[in-house]
């Protein structure tokens, strides 16, 4: 997977369009491996949407067969799950 192709899947989960990725710091990732976590697995940082909203957001691997997904906007919108 690339940060494109994560870029597209949060993209699709969230229903709107992300721009860009950052690290759970504010650095701009630059490689899947940058928003990995290894305990408890999975990904997760920053995202900006395309519209200037800002999400902090979590995907990690729920049963080792489906991925879950929380996001939480980083300006008072609603949390999106």
């Amino acid at each position: 997977m690339t940060i494109n192709d994560l870029k597209a899947d949060l993209t699709s989960r969230l229903g709107k369009t992300v721009d860009s990725l950052c690290t759970r710091d504010g650095t701009i990732a630059l490689a899947i491996e940058d928003l990995y976590q290894p305990s408890p697995a999975g990904f997760g940082g920053k995202l900006f949407l395309k519209d200037g909203s800002q999400f902090a957001w979590e995907l990690w691997l729920e049963d080792g067969e489906s991925w879950n997904f929380h996001a939480r906007p980083m300006g008072g919108e609603e949390d999106v799950q």
